[in-house]
């Protein structure tokens, strides 16, 4: 991730970038050492130990906001570490935010071999409820930092590292687009990562069916239902075990009730 930001200082001034990186297992003075290594650009933040990675991500933001702030128009991404851009993709996701005042979310797919396509130019595809479901992750999703002040922090129950294991990325999104203007989506692979696998799915699965259990009276019911269809598909493939589906089942069903519960405080009743 390091190095792709780097070579993007070839189309982007350095002083446009501001990257937050937290070093896990790290005391203040092997953070000092590390940090007279690195690119001005890049701001490292120690920890002592291990934490879930929404607590990683919601330490970054608050740092961000207490020391320089969030703009209305600053453009926010989360990339994990095993991620990258390749050449000249951050400098066309600034030039589509600066040609469109009101977009506020864009994303599009990764893969191990991203697209070198170019899509600045192109006119962006007003992005469906499956589209942000099944492709807006960490990796790909760019917000407008009027939106990030409106969401707020990450659900810190939710991500690698707590019992859910995944989904925090999803629960994130799906309350950034209630913020948003207009979200945009490419459907096309331009950022690096490693594939999604069977396997990987499998073991995010019980924590994105209790996020889309949590929105599905929000305009995620269909996701929702996809999903436990999807449940079925891998328990009768063997990449789920039985027991596993109906425990996540039964957590999703109890979350929708919840939320349910919820949203009648909310209106008073």
């Amino acid at each position: 991730m390091v190095r792709s930001i780097v070579e993007s200082q070839r189309s982007l001034h350095s002083d446009r970038i501001f990257l937050s990186m937290l070093l896990q297992n790290c005391d203040d003075e092997k953070l000092s050492a590390v940090g007279a290594t690195l690119p001005a650009f890049l701001h490292p933040v120690a920890c002592p130990g291990r934490i879930p990675l929404s607590t990683a991500r919601n330490i970054l933001l608050r740092r961000l906001r207490a020391v320089d702030g969030i703009g209305a128009d600053a453009l926010v991404a989360f990339p994990d570490d095993d991620c990258w851009y390749p050449p000249g993709f951050l400098a066309q996701v600034v030039a589509l935010f600066a040609r469109d005042p009101q977009l506020d979310i864009w994303f599009c797919r990764y893969a191990s071999r991203p697209s070198p396509s170019t899509f600045a130019g192109a006119e962006p595809t007003a992005a469906r409820t499956a589209d942000i479901v099944r492709n807006a992750s960490s990796n790909t999703i760019f917000l407008r930092g009027r939106v990030i002040n409106a969401v707020g922090e990450f659900d810190e129950a939710l991500g690698l590292g707590t019992p859910a294991r995944g989904a925090e990325d999803l629960d994130y999104v799906l309350r950034a687009c209630r913020a948003a203007r207009k979200i945009a989506y490419w459907d096309g692979a331009l950022v690096g990562h490693r594939d999604k696998s069977a396997g990987l799915l499998a073991r995010y699965y019980a924590s994105s069916l209790l996020v889309l259990a949590r929105y599905s009276r929000a305009g995620t019911s269909r996701e929702f239902y996809r999903r436990i269809a999807v449940g079925i598909y891998y328990a009768l493939r063997r990449k789920l075990s039985p027991i596993e589906f109906g425990r996540a089942l039964r957590q999703a069903l109890g979350e929708r009730r919840h939320a349910k519960s919820l949203e009648g405080l909310g209106s008073g009743r």
